[in-house]
């Protein structure tokens, strides 16, 4: 009875493993997409992930299960709600479970200002 016991909460515990590496794995692989998808379609000097958590999160801001920021120096831009828009389009388009993410924010920096849009749930904040 022991041994089965035993070999029970073992299959638990390995369960758990297989679980926490295969979220893992998922999360990493959206943050690098979303990186890889802002370097090669954005005209800016340095792009920065700031911060990638998911679980549950309350803040002054709400409620949120997946917040995501990005820093994005010296872009070059017409117009920053159109060039928001453009992104937001790439990244529904081209990343795998972006519009679940409930709260994703791009700061835009540049030597005068800093500007941050919004974004949640795949749709831009005006």
């Amino acid at each position: 009875m022991r041994k089965q016991i035993g070999l029970f909460v073992l299959g638990i515990l390995a369960g758990l493993l297989v679980y926490a590496i295969f979220t893992f794995n998922k999360v990493e692989d959206k943050s690098s997409a979303i990186l890889k998808v802002l370097k090669s379609n954005c005209e800016c000097d340095q792009i920065n992930q700031f911060l990638y958590v998911k679980g549950l999160e309350i803040s002054e801001k709400g409620i949120s299960t997946e917040t995501v920021e990005y820093e994005l120096k010296n872009c070059k831009y017409a117009n920053l709600k159109k060039e928001a828009d453009r992104i937001n389009e790439l990244l529904l388009n081209k990343v795998k479970g972006y519009e679940d993410i409930d709260r994703f924010t791009l700061e835009f920096v540049n030597r005068n200002s800093t500007k941050l849009i919004t974004i949640n749930n795949g749709i831009v904040n005006n």
